[in-house]
């Protein structure tokens, strides 16, 4: 393979097709084999992503599994392993291997095995309380060195009891026994995670409940090597860790597209007829309340949800309406399109009318036809295989890694209404005279403020997600940009937007570096819900505004193409920007501007968050 040749997302997942189900360890190393022969300049950055991994057993075995997972979803992974068991000191080094590395996602993977050899440091076990502290105390101190000093996300697992107990039936009953610490230690693990906003807790506990505990770990490799984790154990935990990849590259499923019969229900409307589907509290029918139940609570955390059916539409609406057991009502889509148009159509009508990229979409379909038809014609999109049970629905969309969210935000709880509100103003526009008319009309107010500690989540969530206009696609955590603005290096600023239609949120954010004599723009972005409404000007009024008054000559800028901005492409042409020698686009202040939008009132917030009218909102943001 020439390094000329540019790898596509395509490429890397052809290649983990070839490892299936099942097989042995060696297929995966063979399949990260293939990947090592792939030229490195010849991967995009948009598909790289760096993953640190500490732990206190071997995991070199683990890498070509997780590598090919990562494959298997479009990903190239960067790897770094820690030396063996050197967790802590990697994590309170600041100037560790770790931190010179810069991961996107660490993964610090602590065996059970650390509280057990502990336990027996002395020649009588000891309780739960010293061993449990003489393991959490350093920890929690190299996580903290991690919040000042670190990057991206850290996951760490939660212990699980490896093997059946020899402490009898009474070893509930004691503190001083294995069982007891291990729970005690999961207990004091989520209660001090719980607080920390990039550090996330990954259920290995579920993962050996899907593989079986006498399956999960293989001892033989356990005691020859410190290799603990079967094969079949570090598949399951490669798709899982996935999966956090994917959503701290802004790279997760954004919108879930659902077919109807024999997916939302058992049985064919159009057949059937809306008494004779299967959907109530009792088999058969059951199965599928509990999957749409499981469906929301994906929505609940901001994943939009869409209908793409073939049938009758006012069929469909009648049973979303009326059915007593149809969990899922209009309210809760963000869109839908229920004709007799092929899906693949459907589904582009549908990006469109969400502005969301086909790569962030993810189709739930019973017909192996239609999945297969359907994919052919959009290879972008994500379409899994679902059981041939329904029976198993509710219990497998759980694993599927994409459905990944992090942070949850005020505004994902109201991402459908805001979608829905979205399809009104489309109505109106059809019915006003030019653009100049629509945005006028919309009645459009705008609150700017800097980054404050209830706003932090949903820059970081903006950063990670926003693909389309985003002039530098530079992903930050949370702990980067706290330390940045405390240093004075940073000012990052915030923008809500409201129309007479409703509330878009935060929707915009950006990041100024404050240099000599010149502001420049380290990143700056904006959700799709509100491209095309002239916000951005406001936006960067009010920087150029505040860039005056701190006394910087010019504003500096970069836009990096990362394949898939280029709606981002024409902002600082457009607002006076002219590239120069260094490689920048440079603006100098002394010229005016850019000027607020005539049909955009400066708005302040409410103490809730809403955006309320204020003339003077922009200058006292």
């Amino acid at each position: 393979m020439t390094s000329d040749h540019r790898i596509d997302s395509a490429t890397l997942q052809r290649i983990a097709s070839g490892v299936l189900p099942n097989q042995p360890w060696s297929a995966y190393q063979a399949a990260a084999r293939s990947l090592d022969r792939i030229p490195w300049e010849s991967i995009p950055e948009h598909l790289r992503t760096r993953v640190a991994m500490l732990g206190s057993f071997t995991l070199d075995p683990f890498v070509p599994v997780l590598r090919v997972e990562a494959a298997r979803v479009g990903l190239w992974l960067e790897p770094y392993v820690a030396p063996y068991g050197q967790y802590v000191s990697e994590l309170l080094d600041p100037n560790s291997g770790l931190y010179r590395f810069q991961p996107h996602v660490t993964f610090l993977a602590i065996d059970a095995d650390v509280l057990w050899n502990q336990r027996w440091a002395e020649t009588q076990p000891l309780k739960s309380e010293p061993v449990v502290g003489g393991l959490l105390t350093p920890l929690f101190a190299g996580l903290d060195v991690f919040d000042r000093a670190g990057s991206g996300i850290l996951v760490m697992n939660d212990f699980v009891l490896p093997r059946l107990s020899s402490e009898g039936v009474n070893a509930f009953r004691s503190k001083g026994t294995f069982a007891h610490t291990v729970a005690h230690a999961n207990k004091h693990l989520r209660l001090r995670l719980a607080s920390r906003d990039d550090t996330f807790l990954f259920p290995l506990s579920d993962a050996v409940a899907q593989v079986g505990r006498a399956q999960a770990f293989n001892w033989r490799t356990h005691y020859r090597g410190h290799v603990t984790w079967s094969d079949p154990l570090m598949r399951d935990v490669a798709e899982r860790y996935v999966g956090f990849a994917l959503a701290a590259m802004g790279k997760a499923t954004k919108c879930i597209v659902l077919d109807l019969d024999n997916t939302l229900w058992g049985g064919v409307l159009g057949e059937d007829g809306p008494a004779g589907i299967a959907l109530g509290p009792q088999w058969p029918g059951s199965e599928f309340v509990d999957f749409q139940r499981e469906l929301l609570d994906l929505q609940r955390q901001g994943i939009l949800l869409a209908l793409c059916s073939k049938n009758n539409e006012s069929e469909v609406l009648a049973v979303l309406r009326e059915h007593p057991s149809m969990l899922i009502r209009e309210a809760h889509l963000a869109a839908y399109r229920i004709n007799w148009e092929d899906k693949a159509t459907n589904i582009r009508a549908l990006a469109r009318e969400l502005n969301i990229g086909l790569d962030h979409m993810l189709l739930i379909d019973d017909s192996p036809h239609e999945r297969t038809w359907v994919h052919d014609q959009i290879p972008e999109l994500r379409v899994p295989d679902p059981p041939a049970d329904p029976s198993m629905y509710a219990g497998w969309v759980g694993s599927l890694s994409s459905l990944m969210v992090l942070r949850q935000t005020a505004e994902d709880a109201q991402r459908t209404r805001q979608y829905q509100e979205s399809r009104v103003r489309e109505e109106y526009r059809g019915a006003v005279g030019s653009m100049e008319d629509f945005l006028r009309g919309l009645g459009l107010r705008v609150a700017i403020d800097h980054v404050e500690d209830e706003s932090m989540s949903r820059v970081v969530q903006l950063l990670a997600k926003t693909n389309q206009f985003n002039l530098t696609t530079r992903r930050h955590d949370e702990a980067t940009i706290r330390r940045q603005i405390a240093s004075g290096a940073w000012r990052v600023y915030t923008m809500k937007v409201a129309d007479r239609f409703g509330d878009f949120g935060l929707t915009g954010a950006a990041i100024l570096e404050q240099e000599a004599d010149a502001w420049h723009l380290e990143s700056f972005l904006l959700s799709c819900r509100v491209i095309g409404k002239s916000v951005e000007t406001a936006l960067l009024a009010r920087i150029a505004e505040d860039a005056r008054a701190a006394g910087a000559s010019a504003l500096s800028a970069e836009f990096i193409d990362s394949g898939r901005n280029q709606v981002a492409s024409a902002l600082l042409p457009n607002h006076g920007f002219a590239t120069s020698d260094d490689g920048r686009w440079h603006r100098p202040l002394d010229l005016p501007g850019p000027e607020w939008p005539a049909w955009i009132s400066p708005a302040a917030l409410h103490p809730t968050g809403a955006v309320l009218t204020n003339s003077e909102g922009h200058r006292d943001a």
